[in-house]
C-alpha cells in the first residue's frame, strides 16, 4: 500500500471516529460534564454494580474515598488491586472506602472481582466511565486511573497508571490524621 493511499486510509478512520462521537452525543444527550480541578468538588454520579443496581458515589459522602478506574485486561490494573485490598481492610474502620469502577463488560468485571475476593464495591461503566475519568482529569485516557476524594468530596490527588502503594498509604495515613483532629 503507498503512502498516499496509507494517509488517505488514516484520515477516513479519522472522520468516521468524529461523526462516531458526534452521533453519539446526539443521540445521547445529557448533561456536559466539565473536567474538575484539584480541590474542587467532583459531584455525584450513578452506575450499576457488579450485580446491575445502581449505586451512586454520594452513598459515600464522609468517607475518604479512593476511586479507582480500572480493566479486566489492563495488566497494571491488576497489579495493583492486591495492595488495594490490603490498604481498604487497614483503613476502612477509619472512614476510607476504596471504590472500584470498571471500564469493561460487566460479566468480565464480575469474574474478576469474584477471583481476586474484591473487598470493596465496583461499579461498572464501560464508556460512561471513561466519560467520568476525563471529567476527573484523565485526559489521556489512561488505565488504570486513581482518584483520591477527600471527606468533603473535593478532589486531593490524581495517579495516572499503577499507584504506588507506599504512597497511598501516605496520603490515606494524613488523610485520617486530618480527619481525627477536626472530628
Amino acid at each position: 500500500m503507498t503512502l498516499r493511499r496509507r494517509l488517505g486510509v488514516a484520515a477516513v478512520l479519522l472522520l468516521a471516529a468524529a461523526a462516531g462521537m458526534a452521533l453519539r452525543a446526539w443521540l445521547l444527550p445529557g448533561p456536559v460534564l466539565e473536567a474538575v480541578t484539584d480541590g474542587a468538588v467532583i459531584g455525584d454520579f450513578s452506575l450499576p454494580d457488579l450485580d446491575g443496581q445502581p449505586r451512586k458515589l454520594s452513598e459515600f459522602a464522609g468517607k475518604t474515598v479512593v476511586l479507582n478506574f480500572w480493566a479486566s485486561w489492563c495488566g497494571p490494573c491488576l497489579e495493583e488491586m492486591p495492595a488495594f485490598i490490603d490498604l481498604q481492610n487497614r483503613y476502612h474502620d477509619r472512614g476510607v472506602q476504596f471504590l472500584g469502577v470498571a471500564v469493561d463488560e460487566a460479566a468480565a468485571a464480575r469474574e474478576l472481582a469474584t477471583r481476586l475476593k474484591l473487598n470493596y464495591p465496583s461499579l461498572v461503566g464501560d464508556l460512561d466511565a471513561m466519560d467520568i475519568a476525563r471529567r476527573l482529569g484523565n485526559t489521556a485516557g489512561v488505565l488504570p486511573y486513581t482518584v483520591l476524594v477527600g471527606t468533603d468530596g473535593t478532589l486531593r490527588a490524581r495517579i495516572e497508571g499503577k499507584a504506588d502503594a507506599a504512597d497511598l498509604e501516605r496520603w490515606l495515613k494524613a488523610a485520617v490524621s486530618s480527619r481525627q483532629v477536626r472530628d
